[in-house]
């Protein structure tokens, strides 16, 4: 009898473990797998009858894992010491990025053997993410609440949270998965507002060191003065005040420093940097010794890194540094489709926080948004959105160009004359050669034209700032605003 029970308790055991949605390994004492469940098959791409009986290093060659560590399970199975709710980003077999919340549990079989094992629990995030929202059970704003407090590494974005079809973007979102598996320094760069550090979060939680904690500082944000003490931690009686406290280098050991705006740092300090990646070392202020560091640097400029170093804003040997892997992240004007597809993901996102129920945006506001320059980016589009959806009324369901804010209205419609005018130019550039043989519009027309479109260029490169215009001609301020008279040419409309 008591026999027949335990049968049928294993057999219900089974059934359940085969139904569940999470993904269930169980890992012996040799480090081999013993049982795989049906959700682990479709997480890891790979049928059970390939993954049991085989040892857990070799089912995961095709992961990156940090040199010299260790998959969570193996190292639950030497310390004994179970790690719940962790977040990991791997590649699966096939190639695509898993990215799960996985807890493992040691176990001991108390007999003559004392045999020990660990059950891995884990579930995709983005499925977790899909099923909750489609039972109703969570928003996109709670989603990254909930990530959050899963990961527990200081990061909510990963590589599925960046939203873009383009092939300029989707280019961009390859590259930085490539950088993520290794180790190596990585620097961005893009204009304000395109998602620098969305890509450095993302990049860290596809990394081996995902478990580890993301530092993230605005080197334009802090007092020269206090970002020494920040970065490299104080020793008490330093100077006045100081205590015995870490810096953020030693708080990243193993993980991720994000060092924004890098380019705003003091270049004497910017010398210290390139002493911590050269001898994985730092010293707190006022301290005799040193503290060894391992963490990897993650860098952000607003500029070309190559005319952030000729305005002598960064050093050339730092630079060579830190962009071992360097990736451009385009600004948004540059992106095509992404403006719409950006667009009414913001706008459902307002309808989630408001309680609207706005489902469509008007052909004309549309065709606003797309020729706008948005000189702010994603992060101007977002507060744009959002003005707009502030002014919708109860029971309307399209976003009109009437819902926007007056100045915002002016703004973006002066974005549609500065599109026109950059048509213009483009077509005056193309045609410049055979009208300078006199074919067409004479010599002098021909040179007028031209010169017209070197002045839109120019205002257009430098955000209709005169000075800077003129500088870039080599002109003086009077000059060129003469020429933008004679030309009817407004610098207002390139701001």
């Amino acid at each position: 009898m008591k026999d027949n029970e335990e049968r049928i308790t294993k057999e219900i055991l089974y059934y359940i473990l085969e139904q569940i949605h999470e993904a269930i390994h169980i890992v012996d004492n040799d480090g081999m797998m013993i049982y795989a469940n049906r959700a682990a098959e479709v997480m890891e791409c790979v049928p059970k009858e390939q993954m049991v009986g085989k040892s857990i290093t070799d089912i995961y060659t095709h992961t990156d894992y940090e040199k010299g560590s260790l998959p969570p399970s193996l190292i639950v199975l030497e310390t004994g010491i179970p790690r719940i709710n962790e977040n990991c980003e791997y590649y699966s077999k096939d190639g695509e990025i898993v990215n799960s919340i996985v807890s493992n549990y040691p176990y001991t079989i108390k007999d003559e053997n004392g045999v020990s094992m660990v059950c891995s629990v884990s579930e995709n995030i983005n499925q977790m993410k899909e099923r909750l929202i489609r039972l109703g059970g969570v928003n996109n704003k709670n989603t990254f609440c909930l990530r959050k407090k899963l990961m527990k590494n200081g990061t909510v974005y990963i590589f599925d949270d960046i939203i873009g079809e383009s092939t300029i973007m989707k280019n961009t979102i390859e590259t930085a998965k490539r950088f993520a598996a290794k180790k190596t320094p990585v620097m961005l760069y893009g204009e304000t507002g395109t998602g620098k550090e969305m890509f450095a979060q993302s990049i860290h939680n596809a990394s081996p060191t995902m478990h580890h904690h993301f530092v993230p500082i605005n080197c334009a944000a802090i007092p020269e003065n206090l970002l020494e003490s920040i970065l490299f931690g104080t020793v008490k009686g330093a100077f006045t005040g100081a205590l015995d406290k870490e810096g953020l280098f030693e708080k990243a050991k193993g993980g991720t420093i994000f060092l924004d705006e890098i380019n705003s740092m003091p270049i004497g300090l910017q010398a210290k940097i390139l002493r911590v990646l050269q001898e994985k070392e730092v010293r707190r202020i006022g301290d005799n010794t040193t503290r060894s560091v391992d963490c990897r640097i993650i860098s952000a400029l607003n500029k070309q890194p190559f005319k952030a170093i000729q305005d002598g804003e960064l050093r050339e040997d730092l630079f060579y540094r830190l962009s071992t892997g360097i990736i451009f992240v385009p600004p948004l004007r540059e992106r095509g489709g992404d403006i719409a597809l950006l667009s009414r993901y913001f706008m459902e996102s307002c309808n989630e926080d408001f309680g609207n129920h706005i489902y469509q945006i008007s052909p004309e506001l549309q065709n606003l948004l797309a020729h706008y320059a948005w000189p702010g980016n994603t992060r101007e589009l977002s507060n744009t959105i959002e003005s707009a959806m502030n002014m919708t009324a109860p029971g309307e369901m399209v976003l009109t160009v009437s819902h926007l804010p007056a100045y915002l209205k002016n703004r973006l419609s002066q974005g549609i004359s500065s599109e026109a005018a950059h048509v213009r130019a483009q077509e005056v550039a193309e045609s410049h050669c055979a009208d300078l043989t006199g074919e067409n519009r004479g010599l002098k027309g021909s040179i007028e034209s031209f010169e017209q479109y070197l002045i839109v260029n120019a205002l257009k490169e430098t955000r209709g700032n005169i000075r800077s215009a003129a500088a870039s001609l080599h002109l003086t301020r009077q000059g060129l605003e003469r020429k933008l008279k004679k030309y009817k040419i407004e610098a207002k409309q390139y701001r």
